[in-house]
């Protein structure tokens, strides 16, 4: 009848969209819970519901938690290492350092941790530093140790003949000479040139003019302690001028 097909209709009408309602709230579950990630053995981060409820799409990964805090919580497989250049004294720049001065039959001759001593400053490449000495500096980083050793020729030369002296005197110089003087210290003359003196008697002295440490082969125990800028003149290093 009339009737039937009309509420047929209706009927088939109310059963179609009931089953693609049912049909679109399924997917859109399905694609709201969250899928578990493929740990391969390690354990993953709870998932965060709130946080997985308000965050927007492009924020939803498939982990189920928030992106922001996803980063956090995962470890980053990158590592970035921050290498830095070591520092090695340039010219004209100020060395902090500490040495001990030891003859080749191990006494020691000068130190600078002596409680009468401090650490020595210095200007590297001015030349008041033996050669060798100043290379082995330029190779050295701050808290680095090297022992250097110098031969007769790299330090203070050899040991000269011809530089020791004898010197007339008279018997009153010699009288006033022998309150001041024993032979084996060093005195200082006129000129401003030490000397050792190694003999003396009423008519003359002996003097050696030659180096207290000439001839002998010496050992330094360097440790570099700090470098800084050295003197500068409106900003520009001042180094000093070899001719």
């Amino acid at each position: 009848s009339v009737w039937w097909s009309a509420r047929r209709d209706e009927y088939w009408l109310i059963m179609t969209t009931t089953t693609q309602m049912r049909m679109h709230a399924t997917t859109v579950m399905a694609d709201a819970v969250p899928r578990a990630p493929r740990t391969r053995g390690r354990r993953t981060a709870p998932i965060d519901s709130w946080a997985w409820s308000t965050a927007p799409s492009s924020r939803r990964p498939r982990c189920g938690v928030d992106t922001r805090r996803c980063e956090d919580r995962r470890p980053s497989r990158r590592s970035s290492v921050v290498v830095r250049a070591s520092r090695t004294p340039k010219q004209g720049q100020r060395v902090s350092l500490h040495y001990t001065m030891t003859l080749s039959d191990g006494t020691v001759v000068d130190d600078t941790r002596n409680a009468n001593r401090g650490a020595v400053t210095v200007t590297h490449g001015d030349g008041a530093l033996f050669p060798k000495i100043a290379s082995a500096l330029g190779e050295m980083t701050k808290g680095d140790q090297r022992v250097v050793e110098l031969t007769p020729s790299e330090a203070f030369g050899e040991h000269d003949e011809s530089k020791i002296s004898r010197f007339p005197l008279k018997p009153e110089e010699a009288a006033e000479m022998a309150k001041q003087v024993q032979p084996g210290q060093l005195v200082q003359l006129p000129q401003g040139q030490a000397a050792m003196c190694l003999a003396m008697d009423n008519e003359s002295v002996t003097l050696d003019m030659n180096h207290p440490l000439a001839g002998q082969t010496l050992t330094f125990a360097l440790e570099l302690l700090d470098i800084t800028d050295g003197i500068t003149i409106f900003g520009t290093p001042m180094v000093a001028l070899k001719l």
